[in-house]
């Protein structure tokens, strides 16, 4: 599991992992995210069984910055929180849970002091600074040096378990500006820079700056326009300034609003297990994911393709409950994965 603040949304979209900084993705004229990459593994979540000798499911040692980064995302990202989890409360038992998982990893540097050490970054945060993976008091290094065998971030020396989203993988450096992250992960880069659609460590870029939807995303609350710089999202009532879908408010601008084709920003729906679902669910439904907390719960139908880590066309299916059995391609409970066949919050004493 990555320990990375980013990572603590998981699943899916692309606030951290597939990072558009700014979680507004840009938009082709059909209303369609253009950037392809997905921001989930698919097998993004679930419960804790007893591992080592530990119960990961109650708190380790304080865990407290689980609540306090909850608390942070729903203030700059209400929507994610709904999407994701369903609501603070269920994101504070999941966050809580992986992070007792990793405390009880070997060679962890989630220790109290550490998790003190976020709980009170995070007091003091902009939004930018955490989707900008600027936060650096909640990458907690470990003591397993570059090369050993990990699960979690928090094992290693440099705060990076590179596992290319396998369960088990070996600890190495962080990126600077310009270095590769394979796996499209914030942590795989140093504080302050994210992992673009293109999977290359860069500074966000800030509103007027030049940007790039593929090389060179922009901060939160921003997207890139047809000339290349960021602009200003837009709440919804105000004319829509382009295309994009903000994960932020969960709004989306399918063009730029003129006299002759005036385009306010609408809202991501949301559908019950078994409604359709997806980016472009058709049956005169906008983008529509499905709720509550069901963000990862919507499976493609034949013929769909995967765009930031949503289907076009899907269906909404009740994601895998804790300790139940899976499959691959199971969609597990938030923070969990498929391991042995059973979803599981992973603990980096999996990989010992």
């Amino acid at each position: 599991m990555k320990n990375n603040v980013c990572l603590a949304l998981i699943v899916l979209v692309s606030a951290c992992s597939n990072s558009s900084g700014g979680l507004s993705e840009p938009l082709d004229a059909a209303g369609l995210a253009v950037d392809g990459t997905s921001g989930g593994d698919g097998n993004s979540d679930a419960g804790l069984p007893t591992r080592g000798g530990s119960d990961a499911s109650s708190a380790a040692p304080g865990c407290e910055q689980a609540a306090a980064l909850c608390a942070k995302i729903n203030q700059c990202a209400p929507f994610l929180v709904a999407a994701i989890y369903g609501d603070v409360a269920t994101c504070t038992d999941r966050l809580t849970k992986v992070c007792s998982a990793d405390a009880t990893s070997a060679g962890s540097g989630t220790t109290q002091a550490n998790i003190q050490s976020c709980k009170d970054s995070l007091t003091t945060a902009t939004c930018n600074d955490v989707f900008a993976n600027n936060l650096p008091a909640c990458t907690f290094h470990g003591s397993l040096a570059n090369g050993a065998t990990c699960g979690s971030n928090s094992q290693c020396t440099s705060g990076l378990c590179e596992h290319g989203g396998q369960l088990c993988g070996a600890c190495a450096s962080q990126g600077s500006a310009g270095s590769p992250c394979p796996s499209s992960d914030n942590a795989e880069c140093q504080s302050g820079l994210v992992c673009s659609p293109s999977k290359t460590c860069v500074v966000p870029a800030t509103a007027g700056a030049a940007c790039d939807d593929s090389t060179q995303p922009c901060l939160t609350g921003l997207f890139c326009t047809t000339a290349k710089t960021c602009g200003l999202t837009v709440v919804a009532g105000a004319d829509c300034p382009g295309a994009y879908i903000n994960f932020a408010d969960g709004t989306v601008c399918l063009g730029k609003s003129t006299a002759a084709n005036p385009q306010l920003p609408t809202q991501i729906a949301t559908a019950l297990v078994g409604e359709p679902c997806g980016l472009a669910p058709g049956t005169g439904l906008g983008p529509t994911l499905c709720a509550p907390g069901g963000f990862a719960g919507c499976t493609g139908v034949a013929g769909s393709i995967q765009l930031l880590g949503i289907p076009t066309q899907g269906q909404c299916a009740a994601p895998t409950p804790d300790n139940h059995t899976c499959k691959p391609s199971s969609t597990c409970l938030a923070g969990a994965q498929c391991i042995a066949d059973t979803c599981q919050i992973p603990s980096g004493n999996d990989c010992q």
